[in-house]
């Protein structure tokens, strides 16, 4: 599993204004985390469509979390960013070695391993 720019982004980000009071501004979080504004825009959007953080205009608004810090886990983000995706590319489609492969074992544990620790890590851990 390789984690992508925007995986990594989102998670900073949202620590970010996790550690905030309040609404806390966009452009003061890209500042901070020295992540350009537009493609700060492009993650927080996603993270808006899939209900993770919540938006405010105007004077002292900005975003905040929707839900507690420690109710959002990394693999959850990394799931909106597109970064969770299997160890070896077999695990994900129907391989034609699948019965035969000595090896599967080993990446359908390693897979699951990586999954439950992502399950378990949350912002509320990252804050720390």
């Amino acid at each position: 599993m390789k984690i992508s720019a925007s995986g990594e982004y989102a998670i900073r980000i949202l620590v970010d204004i996790a550690s905030g009071e309040g609404y806390v501004s966009l452009s003061d979080v890209a500042k901070r985390e020295g992540i350009s504004l537009k493609y700060s825009e492009k993650i927080v959007s996603k993270l808006l469509k899939n209900n993770l953080l919540e938006s405010l205009r105007g004077q002292g608004g900005g975003y905040k979390l929707a839900k507690k810090p420690e109710e959002t886990t990394i693999k959850e983000v990394l799931e909106i960013t597109g970064d969770i995706t299997p160890v070896i590319p077999c695990l994900d489609t129907e391989c034609p070695h699948k019965n035969n492969c000595k090896s599967i074992s080993v990446w359908q544990k390693l897979d699951g391993l990586i999954n439950d620790y992502l399950k378990k890590v949350t912002i509320a851990d990252l804050m720390k």
